[in-house]
Order: structure tokens, then C-alpha cells, then sequence
């Protein structure tokens, strides 16, 4: 009996062993839960939420209305047009390959390539574009077809009204509105604005949430963006541009016309041309702008910087007199004039007028290397003008320790020294502002909320020569335009004064060959300058500054004289004395 009691109670029990590890594994996982429960609320309940709220947030962006870029009168060089978008939510596509074969003849787009977007490029993609920037009429064609999945909204696009004109400093924006080229690129942030979103929370399905937050932001217009160009002024110089450079077969051609005391750039043109409408079609030299982008020997146009730094050293005057041979051998070179002559004593203005290469080395070497470094410097060759273009070249201007022997003879006559076209603009513009060098400008101001124009700081000044110093170098080059090698840069009634340049093109590997760069480089009136206009033409026939920029010159300057209502500077004698001596003088054979 006791026995069996004993029995029946083992039988029938638990160990307390037993039960004691049973309530501690119990417990734990208890425990455990309760720590994972308080982590995820707790410690990483915030993330989490987080995602819940990405994964059911839908933003949408409106894009922001680009400003426009408008001339220094206020007229359109680049503005932005509307049009629609075709864009698609995959996950909300239920028969992709039907709705392709809907959408292909609307968009004229092959149902293969359509089916292919919105079935989604990729897994899990709620966005895609089907179509940018179309026509109205095409858009709502879409709309009626009633595609689910498959909706449309405005989107603005970049539109250039004038063409070609001044293409290569307005540049280029690409389709979604960001500058790509040229003032569309240095001015990009002004521009361009800030985009609109509006958030929401949306179901698996795409259906908004009735409940749940959403927000929206309005887009902010960019503003809109003033140029120093008149447009005017910019079609006639691409024109007569474009007319030079074929009628005197040149590889390609660059024109600036500038104001001389502030700055502004009123046209800067370039051959060859390209539409910025049209962008993906052109050529890159196309697109180059070479005034700011491409260095050359400037020849004798530069020979001005010389004699400046001479004058204002007070090594020479205007009657400083040399003698000056048709050649002269110098260090391991043997330099000559443009043309055959006997030995001639000739003062400084002289060698300027009939524009020496031996008299102004003579000039140079009266100077020395340091001094005629120093004013290389100060008239701004070897440095970037200061306009932000994108691409500007800084030149190339060697170092005083990189100079060999003959450095000091080609310096004086621009050979072994590269510039850009706005480098020997803006160099002539600091004659004509009496030796004061004014940093070139593009931007006039930016419009402000209200639509007035906002003016960006002053450019930047420094004197680089003497005011004195200035009006010798004008009277020289009033003789070079009187009876010098710029006779066909006249104009009647003004007193012009100029430089012609013909420099040989260097040869990659070193030395110089058959092709040549022909300049003019002036300004008017000589007495109180408004304009400075410079031509540059790459390889023209025949080679010649004087028979093929200075009349390209001329008519150029002739327009920008009447444009700004720039009165003659000579009285009615002067005119008629002109006009006795060349009838033509001052109108284009194309005109």
C-alpha cells in the first residue's frame, strides 16, 4: 500500500528542478520579447516609422519656370515656352503592351520601345518620362485615350527666339532647364529657380490616404537676367561677320564691340555660327566661343602695349627717333619689316603708322625684359578678363625666367605670346578710357521680384598707363587710320583710331608657316571714344589686317556709331573732304 503510493506520486509530478527551468526559459523569452518590443518602440521605433511614412510618400516636383535672358534693352534672347510631358506610374500600368499599341500612333513612337517604359525599366519604379516637351494638342490626344497609369503635366522648355544670334554667349540649357553653355551656364543658379514639391501618402494601389499630412511648395520662378548686348548691334556684327569671313574665305572669324569707360560688351560674335535651338546638331568648334575660348599671336595689334609701356617709362616720345633697316638679326633670329625698304630714320609715331617690326624691337630693347613684362601684366595678358564665361582662356604669357635671347624682340611685336580676342578688346578699351583698364562685362543686372533690374557690383579698375601717356598712343593711331596701314578703316566724319595686325600662325611643333591671323583693333571718336571694336579673322585671302579686318572694322563701327547716336567728331569741311577723297568710304560693298 505504501508502496504504491509512493509509486502514483513519482508518476504523477513534476520535478521542481523541472519546473524552475521551465519558468526561467519561460522568462527569458518573455524577457526577450519584452526587450525586442521596447527596442522597436523605443530605441528604433522613430526609423521605423520613418519608413513606413518613405514607403507610403509620394512627392511629386513641379519644375520652377527658368528666367529669361533678355539684351540690354529689355528684348528676348532666351526665354522659356510651355509644353507637356507624358510621364507614367508602371505599378499602376495594367496592360503595358495595350497601352503602347494605344500610345504609338499619338506620339509616333514605336509600341515596342513605349511597351518598355511603362511595363518599368526598373523593378519597383513608380516614375517614368514617356514623352517631354510636345505639343498641346498632343498631350490632350493622350489624356482622352484614358491610359490608366498614364497622365501628362506642364513642363517648360528652353526656347531661342532670334536663332543663331548671339549664340555663343547666351549658350545653352539641357531638357530639364539646367545651363549647359555659356551665360545659361555662369548664371545657371540665377536662373534656374527652385522647383515645387507637394508630398503625400498614397495606399499600395496609388490612391491618396484621406487622413494623412501632405504639404506643397510652390515653385519660385529664376530671375530673369539683363545682358550688356543690344540685339540689334549683335545681328549686324554676326552678319558682317559671316559676309567677311566668306567674302574673304577665312577659316573662322571673332568681332567685339565694347564700351570703352564701362566695360559693357555690346556684341560679341563668332564664324562659324551655331542655333542654340538646335544644339545637338552642331559641332563643338561650332559652339566655341572663340572670343573668349581660343588664344593667337596677335602680330602687330599688340605692338600698342609696347609702345605704351615706352611712353609711360618715359624711354622714348612720340618723336623718339631710330634707325630702322629692313632687317635686323637679333640673338638667333633675323626679323624684317612686312615690306622692303631702305634704311629709314624713323620717330616713334612713324613706326607705329607704317607699323615696323624693326622699329618697335628697337622701342623694346630701349625698355628691357622687366619692364616690358610689368605692362604685359597690367594691361591683363596672361590672366582671365574677369567676365566668368565658361571656357575663358588666360593666354599665354611666359614667365621672365622662361624668356630666351630673342624673347625681347618677338614680345614688342606679338609673336611668342598668345591672347584672346576680349584680352586685345579690352587692352584698346584701356587707351581709349584715357589708361584706365575697366574689367569687361556681359550682365547688366538681374531682375528682382517686382521685374526692376538689380545692377551686379562695378567692375573692377586700375590704371595701367598714364592719361597722358594714352592720348600720344590715340594720336598714333588716328595717323595709322589717316595714312597708315588702316586707310581702309576710315570713316567719314569721325577721327577713328586703330591697328592693323598680321601675325603668322605657329606650327605645332614650332616655327612658323603659311597661315596667318589678320586683326583690326580701334576705336572712335579719337577725341572722347564710345566704341572699341576689334575684328580678328583666322586665315583670310589676302592675309593682310588692313585689306580684310579694317573694313570689316569699319562697317562694323560705322553701325555702332549710328546705333548709340554717337555724333561726328569732325566738323561739315572734314566730311566733305572725306567724302571728296572716297565715296564709298564707310559702307559695305554687301550693303
Amino acid at each position: 500500500m505504501t508502496a504504491r503510493r509512493a509509486h502514483g506520486r513519482g508518476a504523477g509530478s513534476v520535478s521542481p528542478r523541472r519546473l524552475s527551468a521551465l519558468f526561467w526559459v519561460v522568462a527569458l523569452a518573455f524577457g526577450a520579447l519584452a526587450i525586442r518590443l521596447f527596442v522597436l518602440q523605443t530605441v528604433s521605433g522613430p526609423a521605423y516609422a520613418r519608413l513606413a511614412v518613405d514607403q507610403r510618400k509620394a512627392v511629386v516636383s513641379f519644375p520652377a519656370r527658368r528666367g529669361a535672358i533678355l539684351d540690354r534693352t529689355g528684348r528676348s534672347l532666351a526665354v522659356s515656352i510651355d509644353l507637356e510631358t507624358v510621364y507614367a506610374d508602371p505599378g499602376l500600368v495594367r496592360d503595358p503592351a495595350a497601352g503602347a499599341r494605344r500610345l504609338a500612333p499619338v506620339l509616333g513612337e514605336p509600341a515596342r520601345a513605349l511597351e518598355s517604359l511603362l511595363a518599368g525599366q526598373e523593378p519597383g519604379s513608380r516614375f517614368v518620362y514617356i514623352a517631354r516637351q510636345i505639343e498641346p494638342r498632343v498631350a490632350d490626344a493622350v489624356e482622352a485615350l484614358g491610359i490608366p497609369g498614364v497622365y501628362t503635366r506642364d513642363e517648360a522648355k528652353r526656347f531661342y527666339p532670334n536663332g543663331a544670334i548671339g549664340g555663343h554667349v547666351i549658350g545653352t540649357a539641357d531638357i530639364d532647364g539646367n545651363g549647359t553653355a555659356g551665360v545659361e551656364l555662369a548664371y545657371d543658379e540665377v536662373l534656374r529657380g527652385r522647383p515645387g514639391r507637394m508630398t503625400m501618402e498614397e495606399d499600395p494601389a496609388g490612391r491618396p490616404l484621406p487622413q494623412a499630412e501632405s504639404s506643397y511648395e510652390a515653385p519660385r520662378p529664376g530671375r530673369d537676367l539683363f545682358l550688356t548686348l543690344d540685339k540689334e548691334l549683335q545681328y549686324f556684327t554676326e552678319s558682317t561677320l559671316v559676309r567677311a569671313a566668306r567674302a574673304y574665305r577665312a577659316e573662322s572669324a571673332s568681332a567685339i564691340v565694347m564700351r570703352p569707360r564701362t566695360g559693357e560688351v555690346l556684341a560679341m560674335a563668332n564664324v562659324p555660327r551655331f542655333d542654340p535651338n538646335h544644339a545637338s546638331q552642331a559641332s563643338l568648334p561650332q559652339m566655341r566661343n572663340r572670343a573668349l575660348t581660343d588664344v593667337y599671336e596677335p602680330g602687330s595689334a599688340y605692338k600698342i602695349v609696347t609702345v605704351a609701356a615706352a611712353l609711360d617709362e618715359g624711354v622714348v616720345d612720340p618723336g623718339t627717333r631710330f634707325t630702322v633697316p629692313y632687317q635686323m638679326p637679333y640673338a638667333d633670329r633675323v626679323f624684317h619689316d612686312s615690306h622692303f625698304h631702305a634704311t629709314e630714320v624713323m620717330s616713334v609715331a612713324e613706326i607705329i603708322e607704317q607699323s615696323s617690326n624693326v622699329g618697335t624691337i628697337k622701342v623694346g630693347l630701349r625698355l628691357g625684359p622687366r619692364r616690358l613684362d610689368e605692362y604685359v601684366r597690367r594691361f591683363g595678358f596672361g590672366s582671365e578678363t574677369g567676365l566668368g564665361f565658361p571656357g575663358e582662356e588666360s593666354g599665354i604669357v611666359l614667365d621672365l625666367a622662361q624668356w630666351s635671347g630673342s624673347t625681347i624682340a618677338t614680345v614688342p611685336i606679338g609673336q611668342g605670346i598668345a591672347v584672346t580676342p576680349m584680352q586685345l578688346a579690352a587692352a584698346y578699351s584701356a587707351i581709349a578710357n584715357g589708361g584706365r583698364w575697366v574689367e569687361p562685362r556681359l550682365v547688366l543686372g538681374t531682375a528682382d521680384e517686382e521685374g526692376r533690374a538689380v545692377s551686379p557690383s562695378p567692375p573692377a579698375r586700375r590704371r595701367v598707363v598714364s592719361q597722358r601717356t594714352a592720348a600720344q598712343v590715340t594720336d598714333m593711331l588716328v595717323r595709322v587710320v589717316r595714312r597708315g596701314t588702316g586707310l581702309a578703316a576710315r570713316i567719314p566724319g569721325y577721327r577713328v583710331a586703330g591697328k592693323t595686325g598680321t601675325a603668322q600662325k605657329p606650327l605645332p611643333g614650332g616655327g612658323y608657316g603659311d597661315s596667318y591671323v589678320a586683326s583690326f583693333a580701334g576705336y572712335a571718336p579719337a577725341t572722347r571714344p564710345e566704341v572699341a571694336v576689334l575684328v580678328v579673322l583666322d586665315d583670310p585671302e589676302p592675309i593682310w589686317g588692313g585689306e580684310t579686318a579694317a573694313p570689316t572694322f569699319r562697317t562694323i563701327m560705322e553701325f555702332a556709331l549710328r546705333r548709340l547716336g554717337v555724333p561726328p567728331s569732325g566738323n561739315a569741311s572734314e566730311l566733305a573732304a572725306a567724302l571728296e577723297q572716297d565715296p564709298l568710304a564707310g559702307f559695305d560693298a554687301h550693303d
